[in-house]
């Protein structure tokens, strides 16, 4: 288990084909340059950039959130709740258990601008590090005001399953970040169930709405960023 499991599905892996379209991109990249002083030499740089594949032959861009030499967060298409996100590993892996614990268990920083960008396979990936920011900035991104800001009135999910019988339908390493609003009483909100195993009612993610969405979330991310650099003193990118 040293190296990327590969895909027995005669289809191509959907996880790999966004992993190849996109290349590892700094998170501040969205923020405005004066905002985060690592982008003091990028002045152009806008604070929200699309996120189109680079490749015009993908007519469907994901909603990319994340993008990093090992790993990738996008919006779920199919999301049980608004805000549901993926984060998945850039290399192929089919189970959790797959991922060998050499490359898990290490951190490092993005290579320089100057180094090949797509080595997913030799970097480590920091799943660990990146779940509770993601967490924080789904949850500050939707309930940022209101009743509900408060980050102890926050619920969501994080579910990783591993094979069919564990309902996973995609055979590549993803876990869900799905956010739980206080729905009324009749949505089921409220049976083990459904915060247990994350089920919802499902329903095919608007492009248009998808993009705003994720547009947001990538200057909330940028913001985190900044916040755990100058907060706890450890710079995620």
């Amino acid at each position: 288990m040293d190296t990327p499991s590969s895909s027995s599905s005669p289809s191509p892996c959907p996880f790999c084909t966004i992993a190849h379209t996109y290349p590892p991109l700094p998170p501040t990249t969205f923020l405005p340059p004066a905002s985060d002083p690592k982008n003091a030499s990028h002045p152009a740089t806008p604070a929200t950039p699309t996120t189109s594949p680079p490749s015009a032959l993908d007519p469907s861009p994901a909603h990319l959130i994340l993008s990093t030499p090992s790993l990738l967060a996008f919006l779920d298409i199919m999301p049980l709740t608004r805000g549901h996100l993926l984060l998945v590993t850039r290399a192929h892996y089919e189970k959790l258990g797959d991922v060998p614990v050499g490359v898990s268990r290490e951190v490092r920083s993005f290579p320089p601008l100057s180094s090949p960008l797509l080595r997913s396979q030799h970097h480590p990936i920091p799943i660990g590090q990146w779940l509770p920011v993601l967490s924080r900035v789904v949850m500050r991104t939707l309930f940022g005001q209101g009743a509900d800001a408060a980050p102890g009135e926050w619920h969501w999910n994080v579910v990783q399953n591993n094979g069919v019988r564990a309902a996973q339908q995609v055979p590549h390493v993803h876990f869900h970040v799905i956010p739980r609003p206080d729905y009324d009483s009749g949505s089921g909100a409220g049976r083990p169930s459904f915060v247990m195993f994350g089920r919802g009612q499902r329903e095919e993610l608007d492009e248009e709405e998808g993009e705003a969405l994720a547009r947001a979330l990538r200057g909330q991310l940028a913001r985190e960023v900044v916040h755990v650099r100058t907060g706890e003193g450890v710079d995620l990118e």
